[in-house]
């Protein structure tokens, strides 16, 4: 699963509309190889006294003393992604997959005229469960199936790539309890 976490102040993402299109420009990206329903994105709104950058609150009246760095005025947006279906092997898929970050957030943060950070976070995929499921291995029949319905349910061991299957992505077999 991608988990989205955006941290945003009130002025930004103010409609179900503007959510809703940037979790779709979110979705975009994954949903070619993993079930949507895989996808997670929370809005955060953060008040303006609770969000500090160098010790400045955001975003709050300009002034001098707030010099040198990034108006104060200006809103900032923190996303946080944690990545845990899949991981990013090497630097290939790592500039990829930030170039596709990049251009979903754009037309909703950068070209709204925000200041915003994100960062990606791996996180181990054996410590994970969906409805009380061991998630199939990547590109096995059972996660394919998945994909299809959009829904976890029940699956062969063998055919999610766990207990006396095989991965066939190579290194990634996985023993677990279900």
């Amino acid at each position: 699963m991608p988990l989205w976490t955006i941290f945003h102040p009130a002025e930004a993402f103010t409609t179900p509309e503007s959510k809703r299109d940037f979790a779709e420009s979110i979705t975009a990206i994954y949903a070619t190889t993993l079930p949507p329903f895989y996808i997670n994105v929370i809005f955060m709104r953060v008040e303006p006294d609770s969000l500090y950058i160098g010790a400045v609150a955001r975003p709050s009246p300009h002034v001098q003393a707030n010099e040198p760095g990034s108006r104060s005025d200006r809103p900032f947006i923190r996303i946080t992604v944690e990545h845990i279906a899949r991981t990013l092997p090497n630097e290939e898929y790592r500039d990829w997959m930030l170039g596709n970050l990049d251009a979903a957030m754009k037309p909703h943060i950068q070209d709204k005229g925000y200041d915003w950070e994100y960062s990606i976070h791996e996180t181990r995929r054996d410590m994970w469960k969906v409805n009380g499921h061991v998630p199939p291995m990547p590109l096995t029949e059972a996660e394919l199936e998945w994909v299809r319905l959009n829904e976890p349910v029940p699956y062969e061991p063998e055919k999610g790539g766990l207990i006396g299957g095989s991965a066939p992505w190579e290194g990634l077999s996985r023993r677990a309890k279900l």
